[in-house]
């Protein structure tokens, strides 16, 4: 028989010690930013009803839904006849087959358990998840089919402009924590892309507008600009649009409030849309400046390494998902190059589908995976911090073996991780072990020095080295901050 591939599936990874604590460290700055706002915790299954996920998440997303086949005879009630006449069109079939699926996101399973619970909740409900989510995309650099999101929503009658400056501030607040630089926090408006599908004369063509201008930064001007002028976007506003916006600049566009709030302002006076999509646009802009003034308001002392260039606009950002409705939000890094590193919006009418009022919702989620490989690029990573075990025993015979798994014992009721080595005589194993392990110190019991009381205590890389009693050892590593300088 031939040995099954030892490979985790495709598109998915396994995640050692050494990752888990990178991965760990970086979940508790996010999870103490959230928790600092106000935002409590909440888990959602896995699996929702297939009913609950599609239809959510636009064309394009409900095709990147992992079905769940159902079990025993999933075949059984299905008319013969049916069956025959379905199998050429799966996506029809695919109802029938399967009643479950994994969770695309953690927005929509956040809208059902808002409608599910309600009468327990309180308004404005804050809450934070950071669970994995699953996709059946095509496995490639930096896009896996399953990953972690970290969001937080805030759900309410009605979302406040302080709230919508309060979950913007905790994308500065996590990327400074983290050591990020230069990052670009990109906002838009929904109801500013009505308006702009009115200016270029395809009032009816909001959705498409949006998944054509959401292909900018990987398709370039040059394509998109081809394909509006298919959809019938006027020639004359096209060139104005890329007159008045850098729509080739790399990672995006990049205007200020002035800027944005100018270039508003003279669509605006060109007439040729209707009172709603005006008015709608209006009131979009009294809420933005205000969103502006709250997250500047909120800028603290000493945060924002990026400056106050961080918070920056695009008229062109259109964000994928069909349920947002107003503010949209993209976090990039140009120096990166990764793509978003975070992103969110409002949204309105998910809890009616689940027979709930049409409550309110503005959520934000960042990238694990981006910002754990830009972290990797750029050094961020408090190496001391991410040590494994504090101490690694070992004995240079047998006969001490005993002794170093008494002190194991103490040095762990003292509040250190420990462990004991478990082949003695073997100091090059036994280092291998610790560095391999990621292991702090190395405390050896040896013949000569355990005669006169005393244990050395070095570093894995071997460039620190002390010679003590035990009963010191926890002494002098509480008082250093870094076990290893």
């Amino acid at each position: 028989m031939e040995p099954k591939s030892a490979a985790p599936v495709r598109g998915t990874r396994d995640f050692g010690a050494s990752q888990m604590r990178r991965r760990k460290a970086l979940f508790s700055v996010i999870e103490a930013a959230f928790l600092r706002c106000g935002y409590g915790p909440l888990e959602t299954p896995a699996m929702e009803s297939g009913s609950t996920l599609s239809g959510k998440y636009g064309e394009e997303g409900d095709r990147l839904i992992f079905h769940v086949l159902n079990s025993g005879s999933f075949s059984e009630g299905i008319d013969p006849d049916q069956w025959n006449q379905l199998r050429e069109q799966p996506r029809r079939l695919v109802p029938l087959l399967c009643e479950k699926a994994l969770r695309y996101d953690l927005t929509v399973p956040l809208a059902r358990y808002v409608a599910a619970n309600h009468a327990k909740l309180s308004f404005p409900f804050k809450r934070y998840q950071i669970q994995p989510v699953w996709r059946a995309d095509r496995p490639q650099k930096g896009r896996f089919r399953e990953f972690i999101q970290c969001d937080a929503d805030v759900v309410a009658p009605e979302i406040s402009t302080f709230h919508q400056a309060e979950l913007l501030g905790l994308y500065r607040d996590v990327l400074d924590g983290l050591g990020f630089r230069n990052y670009r926090i990109r906002l838009n408006d929904r109801r500013f892309l009505n308006l702009l599908a009115s200016w270029g004369g395809v009032p009816g063509q909001v959705a498409r507008l949006g998944l054509l201008l959401d292909k900018l930064d990987k398709q370039g001007w040059a394509v998109v600009r081809d394909e509006l002028l298919a959809l019938g976007f006027e020639p004359t506003k096209l060139d104005r649009l890329v007159q008045s916006v850098p729509l080739d600049r790399p990672m995006g566009q990049v205007m200020t409030w002035i800027e944005f709030h100018d270039w508003m302002q003279a669509v605006l006076g060109d007439g040729g849309m209707t009172d709603l999509v005006r008015e709608d646009a209006l009131n979009a802009l009294k809420e933005t400046e205000q969103v502006v003034t709250f997250f500047g308001q909120n800028q603290g002392a000493g945060s924002n390494a990026s400056g106050g260039d961080s918070l920056t606009f695009d008229p062109c950002l259109a964000r994928g998902i069909d349920y947002y409705t107003g503010l949209v939000v993209e976090v990039v890094s140009p120096e990166l190059g990764l793509g978003s590193l975070g992103g969110g919006g409002m949204y309105s009418g998910l809890t009616a589908l689940f027979g709930y009022p049409e409550w309110k919702g503005m959520g934000i989620s960042f990238g694990a995976e981006r910002l754990l490989e830009g972290m990797d690029r750029l050094g961020l990573w408090d190496e001391s911090s991410l040590r494994g075990m504090d101490i690694l025993c070992y004995a240079s015979d047998p006969s001490l073996d005993p002794a170093a798994q008494s002190w194991v014992l103490t040095w762990r009721s003292q509040g250190f991780s420990a462990d004991w080595f478990p082949i003695s005589g073997k100091y090059k194993k036994a280092t291998e072990h610790a560095q391999r392990s990621e292991v702090a110190w190395m405390v050896v019991f040896g013949e000569r020095e355990w005669a006169a009381g005393e244990v050395t205590l070095q570093s894995t890389d071997q460039k620190h080295r002390h010679r003590l009693p035990p009963s010191e050892v926890a002494a002098f590593l509480q008082a250093s901050t870094n076990p290893l300088a």
